[in-house]
């Protein structure tokens, strides 16, 4: 062990196992809390105290670590139990992961405090967010789920949040250090004889600032939005595990349900006009949006034909899903495979088409570019591939990353981005989605999503929540069309404005609101996190290796 080593894991005096599990495990059950269901966010403000704590009486730096890192992992196991049916191996591999990561950062909070003696309301929010940002984009692209400011985020109709606002200034991580730093006051408050004043008057002025700037931006939205494009989003319900065991019979039936669908989304939606006899009928929606991968193959011309040779039945259902549109007559943004062919051999994707109301494709498609590791690819060089391979419930399947965005204009020229799944989790991908080299682009976002894969309720709600983020960072509507639910439309504040429940099918339209505002976090990206990280990872080291240890203990 090197000297910085053993020095911050120095014991002088070995406490009780059972005090720092206990602390870990209730901060657990508060946070588990906090998260739908049920959804209780203001746990969220407390849940890092009993943590906090743990980390600035402990005398033991080893028991500090491994009791953490085991309560976490065993939280985040718990957490993510609904990826089991994509990946069995995936709630216990990551939980290790992620509870390594909680556990750095409660030992990082405690070397601030202990050897460096920043008060808990700087420590624990620049260790625990730091974290929070090096998960969210490494490895394999990162893992944003279960942040502070998820927590914060709204999923109900009609509500929405004052401190989640802020997410339009430096991306939803500010929402996360005003939570942390709640916590850190709190914490202080708890282990010091006297009143922080200092620490209260921080965590005070800022929460109260951050509510006030979202009522600010909340109450400035009506004035400044307008009437924008009318959107049908078809939700439709097929489970995992009958796509999994697909055969033609069931693609069939599948699609007979996709076309009654689409016939009620065609004329869905408030618009109305008036005919030559002066009957009012619907005038239907701009455009329709199907799930993702909805369409089992792709739907190019010259997929079109080369399944033709190979295969007549993926071309009859291809020729089919772009025949509905002209039957019903609306354009429709298509969840389907993507196909190319190249002197490399084919390439597969995750596509979104543009069809218009004659059928014929506008524009080019657009390919996730954001795939999800174990699902769409495999992660890892060489030996390491080939183990995680077979940890996929389907081996072998593996699809190409798109190269960038595509705008889609839909009919009234409005100018959408259609991130595919869980891009609209990925706050990078969406950003470079909205604005382009000369500003904002996009009067919409409208993700295309397939949540059948994973079990249970609370991850459609989770999924939802973080959508809402994406539209509050850019100050952009969305609607969502998600396969199993929860289809849903949320406007430029994260306030759901209409949605269907989970576990049905139907159809959802509504009149979206474009935002012309601009956001401080599209100008500055991720750089303001960068610097955060760097800061408060050379801090801890300084601190590690440097830092004196405090004169006196309390328990832990």
């Amino acid at each position: 062990m090197s000297n910085a080593s053993r020095f911050v894991f120095a014991t002088r005096k070995r406490t009780s196992r059972w005090q720092h599990l206990g602390a870990f495990a209730l901060a657990g059950v508060l946070l588990m809390l906090a998260f739908p269901r049920p959804g209780w966010s203001v746990l969220a403000y407390v849940a890092l105290v009993p943590a906090g704590i743990a980390a600035a009486r402990t005398r033991d730096w080893r028991r500090l670590f491994w009791t953490s890192a085991v309560v976490f992992g065993v939280w985040w196991w718990w957490m993510l139990r609904w990826l089991g049916p994509i990946s069995p191996a995936a709630p216990p591999v990551l939980g290790v992961w992620l509870g390594l990561n909680v556990a750095l950062s409660i030992l990082a909070i405690g070397v601030l405090h202990q050897k460096l003696r920043w008060p808990m309301v700087f420590a624990l929010p620049l260790c625990w967010v730091s974290i929070e940002v090096l998960r969210s984009v490494w490895p394999a692209g990162g893992f944003a789920w279960y942040s502070l400011a998820q927590s914060q985020a709204k999923w109900d109709v009609d509500d929405v949040g004052r401190v989640v606002q802020t997410a339009d200034l430096f991306g939803q991580h500010t929402v996360g250090l005003v939570v942390a730093l709640v916590n850190g006051a709190i914490v202080d408050l708890a282990i010091k004889r006297k009143v922080p004043r200092p620490a209260i008057g921080l965590a005070a002025v800022v929460l109260v600032g951050a509510w006030g700037y979202g009522q600010w931006r909340i109450a400035q939205t009506d004035g400044l939005t307008a009437e924008g494009p009318t959107i049908a989003v078809v939700q439709t319900n097929l489970l995992q595990d009958n796509k999994a065991r697909v055969t033609e019979q069931s693609i069939v039936a599948d699609f007979e349900k996709l076309m009654e669908l689409h016939a009620a989304a065609a004329v869905a939606g408030p618009k109305r006009v008036t005919t030559a006899e002066g009957l009012e009928v619907p005038a239907g929606p701009d455009a329709v949006v199907w799930p993702e991968t909805i369409i089992p193959f792709a739907i190019t011309d010259e997929a079109i034909i080369r399944y033709g040779e190979t295969d007549p039945f993926a071309s009859q259902i291809s020729g089919l899903a772009r025949g509905l549109v002209v039957r019903d007559g609306v354009t429709t943004i298509v969840g389907a495979s993507g196909r190319e062919w190249g002197a490399d051999g084919e390439r597969r994707y995750n596509a979104a088409h543009l069809v218009n109301a004659e059928g014929s494709l506008v524009g080019s498609p657009y390919y996730k570019q954001h795939r999800v590791p174990m699902g769409e690819y495999v992660p890892g060089p060489g030996f390491i591939e080939g183990l995680m391979e077979k940890m996929q419930v389907w081996p072998g399947y593996a699809l190409t990353a798109g190269d960038g965005p595509v705008v889609f204009t839909l009919p009234g020229g409005w100018q959408v981005g259609t991130p595919i799944c869980y891009e609209d989790v990925i706050a990078s991908v969406c950003r470079k989605m909205v604005y382009g080299d000369e500003g904002k682009r996009l009067d919409a976002l409208v993700n295309l999503t397939n949540d059948g894969w994973y079990s249970g309720k609370s991850m459609r709600r989770q999924h939802a929540q973080l959508a809402s983020l994406r539209c509050i960072e850019n100050r952009v509507p969305m609607a969502r069309s998600v396969n199993t639910g929860i289809s849903t439309f949320i406007d430029s504040t994260g306030r759901c404005r209409a949605r269907l429940g989970q576990y049905e099918s139907g159809v959802l339209a509504h009149t979206m609101k474009t935002d012309p505002r601009t956001t401080l976090y599209a100008a500055l990206g991720g750089w303001p996190w960068v610097l955060l990280v760097l800061f408060t990872l050379g801090a801890t080291v300084f601190g590690a290796i440097f830092g004196r240890p405090l004169a006196k203990h309390r328990i832990a």
